[in-house]
């Protein structure tokens, strides 16, 4: 007995699953643009923090940064990461 041949199956299937694909490669994107923000966030906290500590002289210092990041999905715009530091000299 001889199976027939499913011509065009996994075309009509791809094209099913082409939106779930593109939806989960957005998340992934917003999820990248979200830390990397956040790495770049807690870099400038601490450079502004160290510079704060030499020019000002100061026993405590505490800095605070609010980045926004790149919005990819609709309605993700106003996304903002914070990060905040705190310096006590000696």
């Amino acid at each position: 007995m001889r199976r027939r041949a499913q011509r065009g199956q996994s075309s009509i299937e791809l094209l099913a699953l082409l939106p779930v694909l593109i939806v989960v490669g957005l998340l992934a994107w917003q999820l990248v643009a979200v830390i990397g923000t956040g790495l770049r966030a807690q870099a400038e906290v601490r450079v502004r923090a160290v510079k704060a500590v030499a020019h000002l002289a100061e026993e405590q210092v505490v800095v605070s940064v609010l980045l926004p990041v790149p919005g990819v999905l609709p309605g993700l715009e106003g996304l903002r990461v914070p990060a905040r530091v705190g310096i006590r000299t000696p």
